[in-house]
């Protein structure tokens, strides 16, 4: 008969120990709250989303030497219809692509022209405004630039840079001297 009481005892007291340990899961809730948002800001330019900064007029003589540059030339970039700030997203990203190939440079844009011949040994440099540090073409986060969300939904985001000519090779020789770079939104 012992026996028989060591083991009902035994499959009582195990009964109980699960019965303690499974009151102790339930002991609270953690409640998940956020927001999905379809990324809304746009790029607000002279047309459409587009800005025309012209960089001027600039003799080949002023292109001497190789880093050569012509006057700074300010701009910048406003962003409209952005969302708030939040803790999930205080900031979006800005990153800048555009060709690169013939400066065989990733921070120095080829210049092009439609129809004549372009300039050659030139490419346009655009940097932060107050910063010497040009801005890579590449389009990757690594050179990417935070701004921060604005605190109301109908303020805008404004930032400045500079763009110029500069000399990759020499001679330059004379020619129209355009180019394109696009601007990314990343939201992070």
């Amino acid at each position: 008969m012992l026996l028989r009481d060591f083991v009902l005892l035994t499959a009582l007291v195990a009964v109980s120990a699960s019965s303690a340990y499974a009151a102790e899961m339930n002991a609270g809730v953690v409640h998940f709250t956020g927001e999905i948002i379809e990324p809304s800001c746009t790029i607000k330019g002279d047309t459409g989303t587009t800005n025309n900064v012209p960089l001027g007029t600039y003799p080949t003589s002023l292109f001497a030497k190789v880093s050569d540059e012509s006057d700074l030339v300010p701009f910048s970039i406003e962003l409209i219809n952005c969302p708030v700030t939040s803790a999930g997203l205080p900031n979006i990203h800005l990153t800048f692509e555009g060709p690169t190939a013939l400066t065989k440079s990733d921070n120095l844009l080829d210049v092009s022209s439609a129809g004549a011949t372009a300039a050659t040994n030139v490419g346009i440099a655009v940097s932060l405004k107050g910063s010497t540090t040009l801005l890579k073409m590449d389009g990757t986060d690594e050179t990417s630039i935070a701004l921060a969300l604005p605190s109301l939904a109908t303020d805008s985001i404004i930032a400045d840079f500079n763009a110029r000519y500069k000399a990759f090779a020499i001679p330059v020789t004379a020619g129209p001297a355009d180019a394109d770079m696009t601007v990314n939104i990343l939201y992070r």
